[in-house]
């Protein structure tokens, strides 16, 4: 069975994520939203933050990893692998953070991070 692409998100329902999350949405980040969330054949899917959500839901996975992991609240998910995340700062960079502890991967914005996942599933 083949899996269903993600709905893309329109301007208001990317807005009211925005603001129910309380995070404001890079460029880059939102333009990856309206590329489908494409990850190319990467085994990580994004998060999303539609309405009705997908196992994949962005608000859940937030809740979870403030609740369960301490994700600083300056961090927002984009994507999950494992308890682990890959997430947004304030400046549009996509920085790594593992439940495990810091780390100091980092992604100057999200096209950069979604060329080097789509690269390390090419391997």
């Amino acid at each position: 069975m083949e899996e269903l692409a993600p709905r893309i998100p329109t301007d208001i329902e990317i807005a009211q994520a925005q603001e129910k999350l309380g995070f404001r949405f890079s460029t880059e980040y939102i333009a990856f939203i309206k590329s489908g969330y494409d990850l190319g054949d990467a085994l990580l899917e994004a998060l999303e933050i539609v309405d009705p959500p997908s196992y994949a839901d962005i608000f859940e996975v937030l809740e979870s990893a403030r609740e369960f992991y301490d994700l600083p609240t300056e961090l927002l998910p984009i994507c999950e692998d494992n308890s682990d995340y890959y997430c947004l700062n304030s400046y549009g960079e996509v920085v790594f953070w593992s439940h495990n502890g810091v780390t100091n991967e980092k992604w100057a914005n999200v096209s950069e991070w979604r060329g080097q996942m789509i690269a390390e599933s090419e391997e």
